[in-house]
């Protein structure tokens, strides 16, 4: 008989076949192809199932075609390949937290509690009725990043200067013919590393429901080009990330708590502008050190740091016009 027979062992479940390769088992008991692709679980909770818990769960699973069948996605936030997505029917009060039709829907009471996080410090979270929303120090992190960017930025120009004088001197010897020893200086090619302020973005969400009780999803946190740092690069990926962030969270509190409003907890991150309605910004006069701060950001452009439209959006924003 063996592998190739045509005996196959049926599923305790449905009746129906089931593989002969690598079958999902349920207390090492195969089960069929159409059974195991409703398995929408916790990594390792299948594992941990009686037969009798599994027959629970598929008689829950197929309750849960309803939902399924009345789910329309209006908002998706991917955190990439391979990974789990956060998928609202804002209208219906549903949400998905994997990509795939044959997967849970749950409904806006099955979502008691979230957070956004930076490595470990908040970013958002939710709470009874009100999203905080927490002020990040990553621009401040980054921008104290600011002197040593810019003593590299030095050091490779004058580094590239000097490879390009080598160069015309040896076009120099060619041209003339003269088989002169080279007496040019090596020079070593700058390096450096400039550490980001942090790894990851997290989300958290917390559940109350029969089969999960939470999940944590990672996205990486914008990465620093090492060749050619550039902290206004930073910043705008930074930037336009948070703001993703921001919108996923006012979607998810809206859909726990509609009409729920936005606490800041120990003031704005510039970031947070895209998702919400926002009162006007009342402008006021600049600090008195801001031509200091002023002349900072110009030693930033001279040195190629930050570009000439990210020095005048800067200077505008120090003089409050």
């Amino acid at each position: 008989m063996g592998l190739f027979s045509n005996n196959k062992k049926l599923c305790p479940i449905c009746g129906e076949p089931t593989p002969r390769l690598f079958p999902t088992k349920v207390e090492d008991m195969p089960i069929c192809k159409e059974c195991a692709d409703k398995v929408d679980l916790p990594s390792g909770a299948l594992d941990n199932m009686s037969f009798a818990d599994f027959e629970q769960y598929i008689a829950y699973f197929d309750g849960n075609q309803a939902l399924r069948n009345i789910f329309t996605e209006d908002y998706r936030y991917s955190f990439g390949f391979f990974s789990n997505d956060i998928l609202l029917d804002t209208h219906n009060r549903l949400f998905r937290i994997r990509p795939y039709e044959a997967s849970f829907v749950m409904e806006a009471s099955n979502l008691k509690a979230f957070r956004i996080m930076e490595d470990n410090a908040p970013l958002f979270e939710s709470a009874n009725g009100i999203l905080k929303c927490y002020k990040s120090d990553v621009p401040k992190r980054i921008n104290e990043m600011a002197p040593l960017i810019s003593q590299y930025m030095m050091q490779r120009k004058q580094y590239e200067m000097a490879e390009q004088m080598e160069r015309m001197a040896e076009q120099i010897r060619e041209s003339t013919g003269r088989d002169e020893p080279n007496s040019s200086i090596h020079h070593s090619r700058p390096n450096i590393e400039v550490p980001v302020p942090f790894q990851h973005f997290r989300v958290e969400l917390k559940f109350e429901h029969p089969y999960w009780e939470e999940i944590s999803m990672e996205q990486d946190g914008p990465s620093m080009n090492q060749n050619d740092p550039r902290i206004g690069d930073y910043l705008r990926d930074y930037e336009e990330m948070v703001d993703k962030l921001h919108t996923l969270a006012w979607n998810l509190i809206q859909l726990m708590y509609p009409g729920a409003t936005e606490d800041y907890q120990n003031g704005r991150n510039e970031a947070m502008t895209g998702s919400t309605q926002t009162a006007p910004i009342v402008q006021t006069a600049p600090a008195v050190d801001a031509v200091e701060e002023i002349k900072k950001y110009k030693g930033l452009l001279d040195a190629g740091i930050i570009t000439e439209d990210e020095f005048a959006a800067k200077k505008r924003q120090l003089l409050g016009i």
